[in-house]
């Protein structure tokens, strides 16, 4: 079962429990008054090799039109603008 925080609303305690995934108030067990729960950080990181070495969250890169060949394969020079 994971691991649920929830805070007080009157004296803001905060207290971890191990709940089921539908219990969304507690009873504080500083004050006796109800604690809702609220949304934590979470310990889960993706580090390594795995779905992101597959290509996902990488963009392709954009294909760059080649410059213009002669028949005898010699890149064209760009002619030089006069400003």
């Amino acid at each position: 079962m994971p691991i649920y925080e929830y805070k007080c609303e009157v004296c803001t305690n905060i207290e971890e429990q191990i709940q089921r995934h539908d219990v969304d108030e507690i009873e504080c067990p500083v004050c006796n008054n109800t604690a809702k729960r609220i949304i934590s950080l979470s310990s889960f990181e993706l580090k390594g090799g795995g779905w992101y070495k597959d290509g996902y969250g990488t963009k392709k890169p954009e294909s760059k039109p080649s410059p213009p060949k002669t028949s005898d394969g010699v890149t064209k020079a760009k002619p030089i603008k006069d400003e």
